[in-house]
C-alpha cells in the first residue's frame, strides 16, 4: 500500500529536521582552553564556563594575576605545582575579555614575562 505525500507532511518534516539541527548547533555550555589559545576566540552559552589552564615555573615564584571585564566572574581558582586554572563564568550575553600577566610576586604588570589574552563570546 502506497501512501501520499501531503504538503502538509512535508511541512512537518522540514519543521523537524530544522528544530533538531538548531538544538545540535547551540553553544557549548563548558569549554576548556589552555596557552595554545592565547590570543583566540571562543563561543559559550550565555552563563556558560570556560576553565582556563596556564602553566607557569614553580622555581622562579611567578604567577599569573588575572585580569576580567564586566560580564565574566571567576567561580573557581585552583593552583598546582606548574599550572593555575581558573574558572571563569559569564553573567550575560556578549563579547567579553580574560587577561593573565605572568609576573614575579613584587613585579608590577608592566615587567610580565608572558601575557594571555581570551575573548569569550557568550549566545
Amino acid at each position: 500500500m502506497k501512501y501520499p505525500v501531503t504538503a502538509i507532511t512535508l511541512l512537518t518534516l522540514a519543521l523537524a529536521l530544522a528544530l533538531g539541527a538548531a538544538g545540535c548547533m547551540g553553544a557549548p555550555d563548558l569549554i576548556r582552553v589552555g596557552e595554545e589559545e592565547n590570543g583566540s576566540t571562543v563561543t559559550i552559552a550565555s552563563g556558560g564556563q570556560v576553565v582556563i589552564t596556564l602553566p607557569y615555573d614553580t622555581i622562579t615564584g611567578s604567577q599569573w594575576r588575572t585580569d576580567l571585564s564586566d560580564g565574566l566572574v571567576i567561580t573557581d581558582e585552583q593552583t598546582a605545582p606548574g599550572r593555575q586554572e581558573w574558572t571563569v563564568e559569564t553573567l550575560s550575553t556578549g563579547t567579553f575579555t580574560f587577561r593573565a600577566s605572568l609576573t614575579g610576586t613584587w613585579d608590577p604588570e608592566s615587567m610580565a614575562e608572558k601575557r594571555f589574552i581570551l575573548t569569550i563570546r557568550a549566545v
